[in-house]
């Protein structure tokens, strides 16, 4: 399979020459702004943009980009932070981060596979499968990263990203390369290669990071990042059990499916098999041991492991073991609906009035904002945001909504976001409860209220009644004071149904 990737434009009457010296280079390096993210990658963007655009030896052009790498991803996880928290839909400012993160990538990217086609097309060609893998291995990363940033700002990568992965993947595999270990201060103990770096980007599609918070997306990547060597790749064959089995068409311009979903016959020319039984398996063992108050290494997650590991873990768990199977059937719909968003504001549209106020609040009461129906099932709706739609919202979140027919708001959470080709926001939301009371809860007589909100038991469904509220609000175990419909009453918060970055919810007995 011939080799059709985007490549730079060459230009063969430069202004200025590329530079090349690594004495130049480092002193470039050390002369950039790290304490301004933006304008530190402008700057190192502009020299790749010049050596990328130039005709350049190879062993010159791999030797810049090595030294330059290590500085761009210093500069990338500085960028990051500026725009992983944001609400949807993502401000300008914040855009603006994201960007020039993505570009920065895209630059390697272009530089790497410019090495890659001078390598191949050299007239005497003596290079070894050595000098294709590193080549090879660091584009894939460079465009694993590039894919990152699309997943932190909800935009889903384009197909020529997956085509230029696959053909990479390919001519490593052509020329037995695509496991040779490989120096890369990104990877654990590091070491790396053109399989496991390009493992990483298929297990990080298969995260469905559209259903996670942005926090959520970083802590998968590095997770993934320390546990792809548990998923391997091998060719066509008997399949015994499908789970955990996915496949990828390498002459194609497509993320891995799962096998038994797959609608084509496979091709054993291009087609290959992702397993990632073994990684569930392990993912398992570490849902155990959080279970059990035992602390995973330090280097699993970026930070302390806690509770809202174990969530995160149970999610990726179905992901890389059993696909979910969808219950219910979509059906297309037009209609508009009204929704508040988080616990403020759901529980300002209830009362009508913000008979409490949280910590946190603003003097500004919440609105409600105005989204289109795309379609609807029995467990949720897809909605789009109308452009003149005032609002902010996140993966995780707590929502009421209402639609013209309705007369009683229904509660849902955000399970997944996307902006389309058409920078319009897209979200899908999981319905919990047809009805909703809001309440207030305090630690004690003379303590701060805050706002909650109460769901009903729904005996139909063998779903016991439960209170949610914001995020660090409470413990499993706690008593609190609760006031609802007037009425004053203490309750002990018993089992943890759910949490996201925004919101826990919890059984409770009455005292």
């Amino acid at each position: 399979m011939p080799l059709n990737l985007k490549l730079p434009q060459i230009d063969n009457n430069p202004i200025l020459l590329a530079e090349t010296r690594p004495a130049k280079i480092e002193s470039f390096i050390s002369g950039l702004p790290f304490g301004d993210p933006i304008r530190a990658a402008t700057d190192l963007i502009e020299e790749l943009q010049a050596l990328n655009s130039q005709k350049v030896a190879y062993a010159n052009r791999l030797n810049a980009l090595e030294l330059y790498r290590p500085a761009g991803l210093q500069i990338f996880l500085d960028l990051i932070p500026h725009f992983t928290h944001a609400s949807l839909p993502i401000s300008k400012n914040e855009q603006a981060f994201a960007d020039t993160a993505a570009l920065l990538w895209q630059e390697f990217a272009l530089g790497y596979k410019a090495a890659l086609m001078e390598l191949q097309n050299k007239i005497l060609n003596i290079s070894n499968a050595k000098s294709s893998a590193i080549v090879i291995q660091r584009a894939i990363h460079a465009i694993k990263e590039q894919m990152l940033v699309g997943y932190l700002t909800y935009k889903t990568p384009d197909n020529d990203m997956w085509g230029e992965l696959h053909q990479l993947y390919f001519s490593a595999a052509h020329q037995n390369a695509e496991r040779l270990t490989l120096p890369d201060s990104t990877q654990p103990n590091n070491e790396s290669s053109v399989s496991l770096v390009y493992i990483q980007a298929c297990l990080m599609a298969l995260a469905n990071p559209s259903h996670l918070s942005g926090t959520d997306i970083i802590k998968t990547s590095a997770y993934i990042t320390r546990t792809a060597h548990l998923a391997s790749l091998r060719a066509l064959g008997l399949i015994e059990n499908p789970a955990g089995v996915f496949l990828i068409k390498l002459d194609g311009k497509s993320p891995p499916v799962p096998f038994s979903k797959n609608q084509s016959v496979p091709d054993s020319e291009t087609d290959i098999l992702l397993l990632t039984v073994d990684l569930a398996r392990t993912i398992h063992n570490h849902i155990k041991s959080l279970q059990n108050g035992i602390a995973l290494e330090n280097h699993i997650f970026p930070d302390a492991a806690n509770e809202h590991h174990l969530d995160l873990l149970k999610q990726l768990i179905k992901h890389f073991g059993k696909p979910p199977v969808r219950i219910f059937h979509r059906s297309k719909k037009t209609d508009g609906v009204e929704m508040n968003i988080g616990i403020r504001a759901v529980h300002y549209g209830l009362s009508k009035e913000p008979k409490f106020t949280h910590p946190l609040s603003t003097i500004t009461s919440p609105r409600a904002s105005r989204w289109q129906i795309l379609n609807a099932s029995a467990g949720g709706y897809s909605l789009r945001k109308f452009n003149s739609s005032q609002a902010a919202v996140h993966v995780g979140d707590i929502v009421a909504i209402k639609n013209i027919k309705a007369m009683q708001w229904e509660i849902a959470i955000v399970r997944w976001a996307n902006i389309n080709p058409l920078n319009q926001l897209d979200v899908g939301l999981q319905l919990i409860s047809p009805r909703v009371d809001a309440a207030s809860v305090s630690n004690g007589k003379g303590g701060t209220s805050s706002e909650a909100l109460l769901l009903p038991e729904l005996p139909a469904i063998k779903q016991a009644a439960t209170i949610l509220l914001p995020q660090g609000s409470g413990t499993a175990g706690e008593t609190i004071h609760m006031t609802a419909d007037g009425k004053e009453a203490v309750i002990k918060l018993t089992q943890v149904i759910e949490r996201t970055p925004m919101f826990t919810r919890y059984q409770y007995d009455l005292i």
